[in-house]
This record gives C-alpha cells, sequence and structure tokens, in this order.
C-alpha cells in the first residue's frame, strides 16, 4: 500500500512538537510493517538536509498559476518529498499561515495527480484543503482540535479562486478542518479518550456538533513512541546508561543533573519538559510551585511559550536558586537528562491529545504526576505507573504529587518501564483504519 503523509513538520527534517514525532515514527513503523510511506512537507528554508531537486509541479493559485519546486530525500526506509512554495518561508506556523499551507496543499494535489498512490493521510488543518482536493480516499488525523485553519471567505477565493461551499463554512467564516473532516473517508484523532472527549462542549472548540454528524466515522489511536530513540539503555544524552533492572544507574543520573544546576541532592526532584502556555496547565504549577517547595521538593523546568508565564518561572528560579531550575529554550540534551534525572514528571494539562512526554517518562523510568484527560487517562495506569487527578487546579496538583511522594516509586517505575508504547503496535491499527476507507 503506498500511503502519503501530508504535515508541517516531521522528524529528523523538522520538529516544534509532538507532530514532528508522530511523523517521524508512524511512516517508519509503516515501512517497517511493508507499507510504502511517503511524507510530504514543506520545504522551509531553514531546512538544511540534503536532497534531491525531483522536479516542478504548476497548481493555481490567486487567479493564476504558480510552480512549486519538488525535493527529495529518505530516511530510515521512508521517503520524503519537500514542495518549495514559497522560498521566503522560514519555518514551520510562519504568518501568513493560511497563505502558505494552502499553497502546500494546492501543490501536493496537484503533485498526486501524478502519483500511483493508494492512499492520502493529511495530518491537522496544515494539510486540510488536500483532502478536499484528493481524487484518492482520505484519512484526516486531529493531532490538536484547537487549531483548524480559520480564514475570512474573501480571503479563501482569492487564495484559491473557489467560492466556499457549506461543508467550508463555519460560523461565517472559512474552516479547513472543517472541510477535511466533512470530506475524509475516515477521520481518527491521537487518543480513544481524546475522541470521546471531542463530542461534547468542553473539548469539541466549537465543531462537537459537526464531529457528532461524523461519529461514524471517527477512531481514536493512541500514538507510538519511537523506542530506538527514547531508550534509557543507549540513550546518549544520559551520564549513566540503565534498563528496568538496572535502576539503580537512574539514580547517578538524578546526581548528574542536580550538581551542574547546584539544586539540593536531598530533596525529591520533580522535571517537566513542556510548552509554556495555558492549555498545559503551567499557570496552575506557578501558583502551586511555592508550596510544593516548601514540602521538601526540587523543580526543573524546561519550556518556551506565554512570556508571563516564562517571566514567572524565571523569577521562582532566582528566588529559590537551590529549589528550581528553569530552561526557557528548546534543548534536546538536557530534556533526555530531566527524563532520566526526575523522580516525578509533572503533566497537569487542562486538556492533551495524546502526549508524548508521559510515555518518554515512564519509559524512563520516571513516573508522571497528570491530569486525567485526554491520553494521558489513557497511558497512565492510576496508581500503577504513575498518579492521575482531576480537577485543574494548584490544590489538586499538590496532592497528586503528595500522594506519589507516599508510594513506592521504585515500584511505579518498573511498571512503567513495563508498558509497551512502540509505533509497532499502532501501525497494525491505521492499517485497519486505511483498509476502511478503501472500502468505502
Amino acid at each position: 500500500m503506498y500511503v502519503v503523509h501530508a504535515a508541517a513538520e516531521a522528524v529528523p527534517f523538522v520538529k516544534v512538537g509532538g507532530l514532528g514525532d508522530v511523523l517521524g515514527g508512524l511512516p517508519k513503523a509503516q515501512a517497517r510493517a511493508g507499507l510504502r510511506p511517503v511524507v510530504a512537507l514543506p520545504r522551509y528554508a531553514k531546512l538544511k538536509a540534503e536532497m534531491d531537486l525531483e522536479g516542478e509541479v504548476s497548481y493555481p493559485f490567486a487567479g493564476g498559476e504558480s510552480r512549486a519546486r519538488v525535493w527529495s530525500a529518505e530516511h530510515a526506509g521512508v521517503g520524503f518529498r519537500f514542495f518549495e512554495v514559497d522560498p521566503g518561508w522560514e519555518g514551520p506556523y510562519q504568518s501568513p499561515e493560511a497563505e502558505r499551507y494552502l499553497r502546500f496543499s494546492l501543490a501536493l494535489a496537484a503533485w498526486l495527480e501524478g502519483e500511483n498512490h493508494d492512499l492520502l493521510h493529511a495530518h491537522d488543518w496544515h494539510a486540510a484543503y488536500a483532502v478536499r482536493l484528493s481524487e484518492k480516499p482520505a484519512v484526516f488525523t486531529i493531532h490538536n482540535l484547537a487549531f483548524q485553519g480559520v480564514l475570512e471567505p474573501g480571503e479563501f477565493t482569492r487564495l484559491t479562486g473557489q467560492e466556499p461551499d457549506a461543508s467550508l463554512l463555519h460560523e461565517g467564516r472559512v474552516n479547513l478542518m472543517k472541510g477535511a473532516l466533512l470530506a475524509a473517508a475516515r477521520v481518527s484523532t491521537v487518543s480513544p479518550n481524546y475522541a470521546r472527549e471531542i463530542l461534547t462542549p468542553e473539548y469539541g472548540m466549537g465543531l462537537e456538533g459537526v464531529l457528532q454528524s461524523i461519529s461514524g466515522k471517527l477512531r481514536g489511536i493512541l500514538n507510538g513512541l519511537d523506542t530506538e530513540y527514547w531508550n534509557p539503555a543507549t540513550d546518549p544524552y544520559l551520564p549513566h546508561r540503565y534498563d528496568r533492572e538496572h535502576l539503580r544507574k537512574k539514580r547517578l543520573c538524578r546526581a548528574a543533573m542536580l550538581a551542574p544546576l547546584g539544586l539540593d541532592p536531598g530533596l525529591f526532584t520533580i522535571g517537566a519538559v513542556t510548552r509554556l502556555t495555558w492549555q498545559k496547565g503551567f499557570d496552575l504549577v506557578l501558583q502551586a510551585l511555592p508550596e510544593l517547595l516548601d514540602s521538601g521538593t526540587n523543580f526543573v523546568l524546561l519550556g518556551t511559550g506565554e512570556k508571563e508565564l516564562e517571566e514567572g518561572f524565571a523569577e521562582m528560579a532566582r528566588r529559590y536558586p537551590r529549589r528550581v531550575a528553569f530552561f526557557a529554550e528548546f534543548n534536546e540534551p538536557w530534556a533526555h537528562k530531566i527524563y532520566g534525572g526526575s523522580e516525578a514528571f509533572l503533566m497537569p494539562s487542562r486538556f492533551e491529545p495524546c502526549g508524548l512526554s508521559q510515555m518518554i517518562a515512564m519509559r524512563y523510568g520516571t513516573p508522571p504526576v497528570a491530569r486525567r484527560t485526554g491520553g494521558l487517562a489513557d497511558t497512565i495506569e492510576d496508581g500503577v505507573t504513575g498518579v492521575l487527578f482531576d480537577e485543574a487546579s494548584p490544590k489538586a496538583i499538590l496532592a497528586a504529587v503528595e500522594r506519589l511522594r507516599e508510594m513506592d516509586c521504585l515500584e511505579l517505575a518498573r511498571a512503567g518501564m513495563s508498558r509497551d508504547f512502540s509505533w509497532d503496535r499502532r501501525a497494525g491499527e491505521y492499517l485497519e483504519l486505511y483498509e476502511e476507507a478503501l472500502s468505502g
């Protein structure tokens, strides 16, 4: 089966968040299973990878005809195609987003006309318009419903030359995600629990009615993890490597993490690697932090995001230099050190479609403390591999951390490390979804 994935990012070429990890892991697993996956991406100017010029493709745009150069590369048995629709497009999610991703979808659709592929698998709103243009069956995956690709009808008509029909319009504006939801043969999202949650007003982000109307073709398939890359037994970023049978070495990782940070080596240490946004709930952590520190705890945080949260955690690090360390950056080596060196991992998300960090933490023997939502509820077994709490509040976070500290964290660590979060399991579920899409 020849499957073309379309997305805004994919490891190892470009990564901003979890979407990039998914588009790095799932196609690799599909290639191992005998499928022929190709990943289509925009060719961002900041991409420095070696690639070959495959050719050009013409597509209609803004009342005329545009041309995009198409580049190719291969990684881990997966083919990649890069569409150069705008030489000034530096990287993902750069304004004007809607115009650029519409151009990507239009160029991709034109290229697909010459491909003998079986199915298009589009991911999030950035590739949503390609679903409507596809002549072959398409699967559409929602990674985060909060971002839907919304623009004014006049702007859509100017860019595409088409008047938006009712299937694209939502509350008076063009909604590219809505269009893909209705046009796709099958729709998936990244955890079974999130697939249920998005049918409700609390999590449906205004599209719950549309999702309810297509619930018969909606399925939740849990994301996987690249277990070759995320492996504490081979991780080159860890100062001491370990596995489930040699967890004592994890203590050495903890000591090696705390020493250069100047944090108190005698205190229980909680880590977090996250985007600092309202969704992730770290405004609640900021409120809870003084009391958390008073209970005898270190806190190590790696993340960027909202200015107020960055400033708040930076102030906490200045106020408590022996208790709090904060990295306002993306730093891959330190992310691995936090996963390996912490004794607990905090994820107080208000909503979380799937989440990969809790899976990584469990693989590294670091029990997660997380809110019971989305994929967190699907992956963490309360009291067995970590601790779940319900209320999005500082009080609930404090109570959950205290509950964890009263447990046998070594047993939680061993249980978490025994769970299989590999993509190989998920590849079979996607194959079933593809077969359903192809059979009509």
